[in-house]
């Protein structure tokens, strides 16, 4: 096997060293396929001269407000300026994107899929979203934003005109006035700081990205600094350490790294600083690219469990859209080791089969896993398998998109950084924009899940939004674990105003029961006021088991923002909890809260929280995380150097 690995790894090697060097020295090359079944790689795109590069997500309100603005942008700037709207969502909503965008309609935006969260990484976004960065030609940033207000592509028009007006001979200068060393160094620190006013605890945590790139080799780490975290432990740590080759279409990454094979049934390592999860592995991985053939190979280790893992993906376009592709994982369980000598060796292996076929795209895959590692009381396999299925079709306006799966038995490594597995199969449990409807969990289970989401969309050139989804997710045995009703309508204009409303159905560790408004009064340009209000009816149990009564949950939210650097808003929350409904700590309410952003011209932001809320759940990605009660004030930001 070893043996094998090193010839596969030579080859690609030595696949690689024929192609030409990277054309520009002071970034990283990236591949990503796009939403219509396409391929965008970046330096082809610097070639033909300055690119803006945004990041956005479905589940994200500021990027869906960004998007059509970019779209706008676009088309004034056309043949001069490539805009890339990159997009995040994971496994559990990359389906939607086709959908959604066919819709949309928009016409001069090119959206790539960063849906392992690779890119992302790579220029340092640090899960902050929208997040725009605009390059010259030679592949330097000009201008980084962070998040987006009503009236921030005036900003963004501004310097992309001061970009295309520059004299020929300023163009090979900084743009930034950066000396020729630093232009190959990027850094980015994230923190944040919660001061607990009832138990006097204080909570810091910093993390600072570090890059430098200099022609094919490029080499970082994080440092993550706790002084203390929530669980109360301290330290520094060095993480993300890495060193990069790139050749075109050969990479070679030592060190720790991320990775996703399709859409995350067999392999999904990734970082998600919201819900605290890290399934880096440490060791090593290549990926070989040409026109039609994709292949991805790594050993590696997580950073909790003491497995040596081996992976290997290949994906081959044909003729018509249509791509077809294969995964496989082996690695050792346990330590059994039989009265022959024998082993347990697991094996999970799939197969997809994708394709874009103009009114739709499809996507198919199956996947079996040997299972000695489903009981560690037995010495026996107990084989697993899971499906996926996703279909969209769109016609003008309208778009459905219709996905399935069944998991059974399907974990891959269990707690690889000691919180989720080492796959994330798409979860069918929706992530909104709204807050209150965001409080119905969902911890997505490899093992035992099965279930249906539809979604109707439409979007006309009225400016009128519609939406409709629906969902039932299940366990084998027919125990319910999830029921989702959900419609929205949205007016982009409306005079001097934008209008949104909603309603919810969720069953999920209770039933709830939500309406949602959100009203938006543009002052001028650039200023604007917007009030958002949430009205929630939670029964616990739900209708299915037991029954601890019900209460109401209010929350209002009211929010000036004056592009592109100011935004102030007012948070109330209130409810009619009794106690024995109260989580730990929570108290009872109302629960007020204030907080202002300042948004950094050079792409960060700087802000302050200070106030009351009640405990509540953050889930992103199929992975929840129960956020206690807390009084007090928060202190965050995000820098770049």
């Amino acid at each position: 096997m070893r043996r094998a690995w090193i010839v596969l790894v030579g080859g690609l090697l030595t696949l690689g060293i024929v192609v030409p060097a990277l054309a520009v020295d002071n970034v990283a090359d990236w591949t990503l396929p796009t939403a219509d079944g396409g391929t965008v790689v970046f330096h082809e795109q610097l070639a033909k001269g300055p690119v803006v590069v945004s990041f956005w997500a479905t589940w994200c309100k500021p990027c869906l407000k960004e998007m059509p603005q970019l779209d706008l942008l676009g088309g004034e700037f056309a043949g001069q300026v490539t805009f890339l709207a990159v997009n995040a969502d994971n496994t559990k909503s990359v389906a939607k994107v086709p959908a959604f965008l066919a819709a949309k309609n928009f016409q001069n935006l090119l959206v790539p899929l960063d849906t392992g969260g690779l890119v992302q990484q790579q220029l340092q976004a640090g899960g902050t979203m929208p997040f725009l960065i605009l390059f010259d030609a030679q592949g330097r940033e000009v201008y980084r934003h962070v998040g987006y207000k009503d009236g921030d592509e005036l900003e963004l028009k501004h310097e992309i005109e001061m970009l295309l007006n520059r004299p020929a001979v300023a163009q090979t200068a900084s743009p930034l006035g950066k000396p020729a060393w630093a232009e190959a160094v990027s850094a980015t620190d994230k923190f944040k700081y919660s001061y607990n006013t009832d138990t006097e605890r204080e909570i810091f945590e910093n993390w600072l990205d570090v890059a430098y790139q200099f022609g094919g080799f490029r080499t970082g780490l994080m440092l993550r600094s706790e002084a203390p975290n929530e669980f109360g432990e301290r330290g520094n740590t060095i993480e993300h350490r890495f060193f990069e080759f790139d050749a075109g279409k050969f990479s070679l990454r030592a060190g720790h790294f991320f990775g996703i094979f399709g859409r995350g049934l067999v392999f999904n390592s990734y970082e998600d600083r919201v819900v605290k999860v890290d399934t880096r592995l440490d060791g090593l991985t290549a990926v070989y690219r040409d026109d039609a053939l994709t292949v991805k190979i790594f050993s590696g280790t997580p950073s909790i469990q003491p497995v040596d893992i081996r992976g290997a993906d290949v994906e081959y376009a044909l003729d018509y859209g249509l791509k077809v592709g294969a995964s496989g994982l082996t690695y050792r369980p346990d330590d059994y080791e039989g009265p022959d000598g024998g082993i347990h060796r697991e094996w999970v292996t799939s197969a997809r089969l994708s394709q874009n076929f103009g009114p739709g795209d499809y996507y198919l895959e199956y996947g079996q896993k040997t299972g000695y590692d489903f009981d560690p009381l037995t010495d026996e396999a107990d084989a697993g398998e899971a499906l996926y299925a996703n279909l969209n079709l769109y016609q003008g306006a309208f778009s459905l998109s219709w996905e399935h799966s069944y998991y059974k038995r399907f974990a891959v490594v269990a707690n690889a950084d000691g919180k989720t597995t080492l796959n994330r199969p798409p979860s069918l449990a929706r992530e909104f924009t709204w807050t209150l409807l965001n409080r119905a969990p969902h911890n997505l289970d490899p093992d035992d899940e099965r279930g249906h989401n539809l979604d109707l969309l439409y979007s006309g050139d009225n400016g009128w939004t519609l939406l409709a989804s629906g969902a039932t997710l299940q366990r084998h045995n027919g125990d319910p674990v999830y029921d989702l009703a959900f419609g929205s309508v949205q007016k982009d204009r409306l005079g001097d105003f934008r209008a949104t409303g909603g309603f919810g159905y969720q069953d999920s560790e209770g039933l709830r029961q939500t309406v949602v408004a959100e009203l938006t009064w543009f002052a001028t340009e650039t200023r604007s006021w917007t009030l958002q209000v949430e009205h929630q009816h939670v029964r616990l149990g739900g209708g299915y088991g037991y029954d601890d009564g019900a209460y109401d949950v209010d929350w209002f939210k009211l929010e000036y923002e004056t592009a592109p650097r100011w935004s102030f808003a007012g948070v109330l929350e209130m409810n009619n909890k009794y106690a024995e409904q109260q989580d730990f700590g929570e108290g009872s309410g109302p629960f007020p809260a204030a907080q202002i952003t300042y948004t950094l011209s050079r792409g960060g932001n700087v802000g302050l929280w200070a106030g009351k809320r009640q405990a509540g759940y953050l889930c992103s990605g199929g992975v929840c995380k129960l956020e206690p009660a807390f009084e007090g004030l928060e202190v965050y930001g995000l820098f770049r150097y």
